[in-house]
């Protein structure tokens, strides 16, 4: 069982509900985990970023640079 389940279905005294500070520290502990999925999400995203580019590169041929037309005197 998660620990937020855990904390949510755990009852002080006779069966009342969990406390406020209760309530209060299990949402602190969601948004601490939502920040970290968020900072892997990111980095994630960044890395399969870079993939692409890099793979796109490997796809497409290198191209020459134009040759000087321009008449010598």
């Amino acid at each position: 069982m998660r620990d937020d389940e855990e904390l949510m279905s755990q009852r002080t005294g006779r069966g009342a509900p969990p406390k406020g500070q209760d309530l209060i520290s299990l949402a602190q502990k969601l948004a601490r985990d939502a920040e970290r999925h968020a900072i892997l999400s990111a980095s994630l995203a960044s890395q399969a970023d870079r993939l692409m580019v890099a793979g796109l590169q490997l796809l497409d041929p290198p191209r020459l640079a134009p040759k000087d037309t321009r008449l010598s005197r």
